[in-house]
């Protein structure tokens, strides 16, 4: 019998006898003998840190691997195990080492970089108790429908054909942008990993022709984080939070909201995680010149979200969103229900530039939104209640042209159909400008 195939008979108590315990035992301590007697045999020492830690015992897998870096130093794969044994053992700063070491070579597998980012990202955060990280961009945008007038100029009013004037159909135009998310965490020192995470985002744009659409928006979201069976089960955490939001448009306060909200989150391993969660948010919208009417559209939002990240193969990761909103507004025309969900993949390639190895990312992406209306709009349509169906693509493309600072590029082809003419619409649009990372 193989000494694998004796180790999985160890871990079924019904199926091993006592006999075949002890020929376990007698198996584990000979592969120790045997990288004792023969500490240059390679094979011998990582078949041996193998089986220890396969039985929890980090410290003697540790010394097996390290042995083996005495008499070779050039073994990544060995650099990759230590890092992940000494960071099972909260040996953070010891696990950073042996990570960066895995992957200093120029011909490291991308699957093993994302990989070694996610436990690298990880530690970062346990090693510091406050952490502050952000990302800022700012640039140019174009867009063919910058308006989000209809494809045509066939619309309903009162239920009756009609054409819309020509100042209202889709038109394009180009605007400058600023955006910026900055994340904050603070652990409370204890053994749980209980933390305090706050998060602080703005978004501004400035129109060349529509500045009826100019946006200032900000918003700020912060709460607790719990670990969850801290003893029993790794990973899990709860975060309940509030919000506030802010929107000003053409130059006037357009919607103001205080959001609350609860998750639940998973991260089994670092590099994946798993987030369900719910809010509730009271939105209040205001009347201005550009927008009389609205007032409402004010209400409450109530929305169902799922969050997953993980790797997949040869250096790609995924990402996927879904979520389902119950809007109730003051007017019933203007309340709907509401599901989408948005995917995206991620490849990060590593380029030599400037003496230094700089990061390149290409992620595409889509997405569908379902949006279907409570009841009918009389002046549009009242004997039809809406419903939307936007479906998007597009790819982003960012560059790291130094430690912070890069270029970010995306483009973006979205289409709405919908039952009421009024409200299909199609646009394309690409923005790029630099960006900043610290």
């Amino acid at each position: 019998m193989s000494l694998g195939a004796l180790w999985e008979r160890l871990n079924n108590p019904w199926r091993t006898s006592p006999s075949t315990i002890e020929a376990i035992l007698v198996a584990v301590c000979m592969r120790g003998i045997a990288a004792l007697k023969e500490p240059a045999n390679l094979d011998v020492s990582f078949r041996h840190a193998e089986i220890s830690t396969a039985n929890g015992d980090y410290e003697s897998a540790i010394g097996s691997l390290e042995r083996m870096l005495f008499y070779n130093p050039n073994l990544p794969r060995v650099m990759l195990e230590l890092g992940m044994l000494y960071f099972r053992l909260g040996s953070y700063e010891m696990s950073r080492e042996y990570f960066k070491k895995a992957i200093a070579a120029s011909d490291t597998p991308p699957e093993v970089r994302v990989r070694v980012d996610a436990y690298l990202a990880e530690i970062e955060k346990r090693l510091n108790p406050n952490q502050t990280t952000g990302f800022a961009q700012t640039g140019a945008r174009y867009q063919t429908n910058a308006n989000a007038g209809p494809v045509g100029d066939n619309v309903r009013v009162f239920g009756l054909s009609a054409t819309l004037d020509r100042q209202f159909v889709k038109a394009n135009d180009w605007n400058w942008f600023a955006q910026g998310v900055v994340r904050n965490t603070i652990d409370f020192g204890n053994q749980r990993g209980d933390a305090w995470e706050s998060t602080i985002g703005a978004y501004l744009t400035r129109h060349r022709d529509f500045t009826r659409l100019n946006t200032a928006l900000i918003d700020v979201q912060t709460g607790p984080r719990f670990a969850l069976f801290p003893e029993t089960a790794h990973g899990w955490s709860w975060r309940p939070y509030v919000g506030v939001t802010g929107i000003n448009l053409g130059s006037n306060n357009y919607l103001s909201a205080r959001t609350t909200g609860s998750a639940i989150n998973w991260t089994p391993t670092p590099g994946w995680n798993i987030e369900l969660g719910g809010e509730r948010s009271w939105r209040n919208f205001y009347n201005s010149d550009d927008y009389p009417t609205v007032e409402n559209q004010s209400g409450f939002v109530n929305t169902g979200y799922v969050n997953l990240y993980g790797p997949l193969f040869g250096g790609w990761t995924w990402a996927a969103r879904g979520a389902i909103s119950d809007n109730r507004a003051d007017a019933a025309w203007q309340s709907y229900l509401q599901r989408g969900i948005d995917v995206s993949l991620s490849y990060a390639m590593n380029i030599p530039m400037f003496g230094a190895t700089r990061r390149f990312t290409l992620s595409p992406f889509a997405g569908y939104l379902d949006t279907l209306y409570d009841q009918a709009d009389v002046l549009v349509d009242p004997t039809m209640e809406r419903h939307d169906r936007e479906r998007k693509v597009g790819i982003a493309f960012d560059a790291l042209i130094t430690e912070h600072a890069g270029i970010g590029l995306r483009l973006q082809y979205s289409k709405t159909q919908s039952n009421i003419p009024n409200y299909e619409t199609s646009n394309f649009s690409i923005f790029a400008g630099p960006t900043w990372r610290f």
